[in-house]
């Protein structure tokens, strides 16, 4: 019995710290999914000026000369950039989509664990102290034991073998 609580304690006593360090290290990298979404977004907000920055230029048709001395129309570099930026955006906004739906996950998965623990009360731990001290007097009950065996075998001769 004595065996059977001290391996209920420890395996108690590690489950817990299991689970609480599964939720440090949730709570963690939910602040960097945060954190991330936020960079991401001040991403496509800068892109968003941009575009509409490029479209007021395409509007008024002005022209500019390419490196090989070629004049070309606003319109056409414009549209070769919207064409790019387009293409960034809808990444950005896959990724955006992946990092919410990772944030949900990791969301759901932190209030699962914080609801497990909340299942350990108060009564939970004093009973884990009360096993604690019934292991550390049944120890030192045990340390009599062996001496008062010890003694006994001494007297009559007998040879004594102490166990683990």
């Amino acid at each position: 019995m004595y065996n059977e609580l001290q391996k209920r304690y420890v395996k108690e006593i590690k489950r817990n710290q299991e689970q609480n360090e599964a939720i440090k290290n949730l709570t963690i990298k939910i602040h960097e999914l945060e954190h991330n979404l936020r960079e991401q977004r001040q991403r496509l907000e800068q892109l968003e000026r941009k575009k509409v920055s490029w479209k007021t230029s395409v509007i008024s048709g002005k022209r500019s000369q390419t490196p090989e001395g070629e004049v070309t129309s606003r319109k056409n570099l414009s549209k070769k950039k919207e064409c790019h930026c387009s293409e960034y955006l809808e990444l950005l906004l896959k990724e955006i989509k992946k990092l919410k739906k990772e944030n949900e996950k990791l969301s759901t998965e932190r209030r699962a664990l914080k609801n497990e623990l909340a299942g350990l009360d108060k009564d939970f731990f004093e009973e884990i102290e009360d096993l604690k001290h019934a292991v550390q007097e049944s120890v030192k009950l045990n340390n009599q034991y062996e001496k008062c065996l010890k003694q006994i075998s001494v007297i009559y001769g007998l040879p004594f073998t102490a166990h683990l």
